[in-house]
């Protein structure tokens, strides 16, 4: 069986963040680092049709002390269907101060297809991580995914969602964006999430301060939309590190 694993380490050098480290195996790719401001940015794909039965891809990453890592999708991936799982492990640090984004495309998973997810993220000081995720499944798919966040060896959020047995038709597509660390308004993303067309959105917090919104819909761009609105709410968008830059 392919190894598929995919490394990557960031940190902050003479006032910007720069790719230190990075290993692609297997049917891994990375792109070049693309400057952002402050931030790095790097475009991460798979090469093939999709993920097929019995694949298994790897993630690990750092992120140093005040670094800034984006790191997005190429375009979506497909889950082809078989009778043993699909597997996709991630592991991350941020370091204090640092800010990793994780922004994938869309997962879509086929009938017959079963995806199991995992992610676990270790937050030191006052790091911060924002996560957007978009599932899309067909009747008769099976979707697992698992979320674990540690700040400073204590657990912060656990986030479980299992998707099988009968489809809604309303809940096709379910994106999630989860948003740890730093301070968070509320009622911005309140207001955003009232004047989201066409999906039903959910959001809440828990005692570490974290935040979690959850996005349904029958399709994926008015999934995608809500996402890209309230990530865009956060304070991290690209022109923002622009300006830290100068």
């Amino acid at each position: 069986m392919i190894s598929n694993t995919l490394h990557l380490a960031a940190e902050r050098r003479n006032g910007s963040t720069v790719l230190a480290r990075v290993h692609a195996q297997g049917l891994w790719r990375s792109s070049r680092p693309f400057r952002e401001g402050i931030a790095t940015h790097v475009v991460v794909s798979q090469l093939g049709p999709g993920m097929i039965r019995g694949d298994r891809f790897n993630t690990t990453g750092a992120v140093g002390q005040n670094a800034h890592l984006i790191v997005t999708g190429q375009m979506a991936t497909r889950i082809l269907p078989g009778r043993v799982p699909v597997a996709t492990h991630a592991a991350w640090t941020v370091a204090d101060g640092g800010t990793l984004e994780l922004l994938n495309e869309p997962t879509i998973v086929t009938a017959g297809a079963t995806l199991d997810a995992h992610l676990t993220l270790e937050l030191e000081g006052d790091a911060r991580a924002v996560i957007s995720d978009i599932v899309s499944r067909t009747a008769g798919s099976t979707v697992r995914t698992a979320m674990k966040v540690e700040r400073n060896d204590h657990i912060a959020l656990i986030d479980v969602l299992q998707l099988d047995g009968v489809l809604d038709d309303a809940d096709t597509v379910i994106g999630t964006l989860t948003i740890l660390g730093g301070r968070t308004d509320l009622a911005a993303l309140d207001r955003i999430a009232d004047a989201c067309k066409d999906v039903r959105i959910g959001i809440g917090t828990f005692e570490s301060g974290d935040t979690l919104a959850r996005v349904a819909a029958a399709h994926v761009a008015p999934v995608r939309e809500a996402l890209t609105r309230l990530h865009a709410s956060l304070g991290l968008d690209r022109a923002e590190a622009s300006r830290a830059s100068r």
